[in-house]
């Protein structure tokens, strides 16, 4: 029962808040509009003299107002409107933002995609089974210098972005750079060494057949000379 009680009295409340501010509002609004306010409360017909309202009714409108739980309610939905018009939120929009946000048939792109696409292909030919080692090791410390030095080219192109692109894709957390620069040679680093161990892995299991064949003939010629052996000593 008094929890009821209660309740009705915070009903009773909100309500008369809401009557009492939509009075105010439009006893404000009338004398905006005509200027005076008649004794009784209600705006008069007497067109806007150019007086302004009253500090005490300014003052009264803004307490009100205030203190209305009608404010919360407004704020709530200014937040919603204003949470659902922020950026993406899923990888897939990261990505398709990113993507749009790239001119794909400028020069500059152009050019790192086929640069990233020689890379790929050159580290494929040197990883090639029986390939030499010196050109696998000189590729691969190529691109660790290049990827090392990732940062001072960023730096270098957020610089001078005007006489490279038709925009500063070089943004100083390295996004870009790392993106279209940096991955792909990454990628290829490990290619060919994940090659290079493949490699190395079957040329063990060669070298290990090739033990076993060894030993297998060596026993094979131990076990036929004595086999030849015993018929000279039974004569």
């Amino acid at each position: 029962m008094a929890s009821e009680g209660a309740f009705a009295r915070l009903t009773n409340q909100i309500l008369e808040t809401a009557d009492k501010a939509a009075n105010v509002i439009d006893e404000g609004l009338s004398i905006m509009m005509t200027g005076k306010i008649k004794e009784d409360g209600a705006p008069t017909e007497e067109p806007l003299t150019g007086d302004l309202p009253d500090d005490d009714i300014l003052t009264e409108m803004d307490e009100d107002m205030m203190g209305s739980p009608l404010e919360g309610i407004a704020d709530g939905v200014l937040k919603d409107i204003m949470s659902s018009n922020i950026g993406p939120q899923t990888p897939m929009e990261h990505l398709s933002a990113f993507s749009s946000a790239i001119t794909w048939s400028e020069p500059f792109i152009l050019y790192l995609i086929a640069f990233q696409v020689f890379m790929f292909f050159l580290c494929l030919w040197v990883s090639r089974k029986g390939f030499a080692m010196v050109p696998r090791l000189v590729l691969m410390s190529f691109v660790a210098i290049i990827v090392r030095c990732a940062e001072i080219l960023n730096g270098y192109g957020a610089r001078n972005w005007e006489s490279i692109a038709t925009q500063n894709y070089f943004d100083r957390s390295g996004i870009f750079i790392g993106i279209f620069f940096c991955g792909p040679l990454l990628l290829d680093c490990f290619i060919v060494l994940t090659l290079l161990i493949r490699e190395a892995s079957q040329l063990l299991v060669e070298v290990k057949k090739m033990e076993l064949k060894k030993k297998r003939d060596s026993k094979e010629k131990k076990g036929g000379g004595k086999k030849s052996k015993n018929p000279k000593k039974d004569n």
